[in-house]
């Protein structure tokens, strides 16, 4: 099954300005089974942990947010790809475009954990 057939996609995301990489620095799944709000919030750690201490420090309040709503989601048991876009800014950034992305594109996303069993 290709990546675009997948009954689960989404991303992750870090963009902006001062990030070099066209895109940003991106985590998305194509996926056979739901993502659940642990993986969510493994995904949004590794894309934090690619950027740079100056970038993390643009996005603090943007990550704090993404992590929320991921929390949140799961409390909800889960969010769907009707309820985009969901992109989180950090109000004291100083770089206008810096910000965190989750992309739901299609399937239910970050559903509680005990869900997936």
């Amino acid at each position: 099954m290709s990546s675009s057939q997948a009954p689960y996609r989404g991303a992750v995301q870090a963009q902006g300005d001062d990030i070099p990489i066209a895109g940003g620095y991106t985590h998305s799944w194509p996926r056979e089974q739901p993502v659940t709000d642990q993986e969510g919030l493994s995904f949004l750690a590794k894309i934090e942990a690619k950027c740079s201490e100056s970038q993390k420090k643009e996005r603090k309040r943007a990550f704090a947010k993404a992590k929320r709503f991921i929390k949140n989601a799961s409390q909800q048991g889960g969010v769907g790809p009707e309820s985009q876009p969901h992109s989180f800014q950090d109000s004291k950034r100083t770089i206008p475009t810096a910000r965190v992305d989750l992309e739901i594109r299609k399937g239910l996303t970050f559903i509680p954990v005990e869900n997936a069993q």
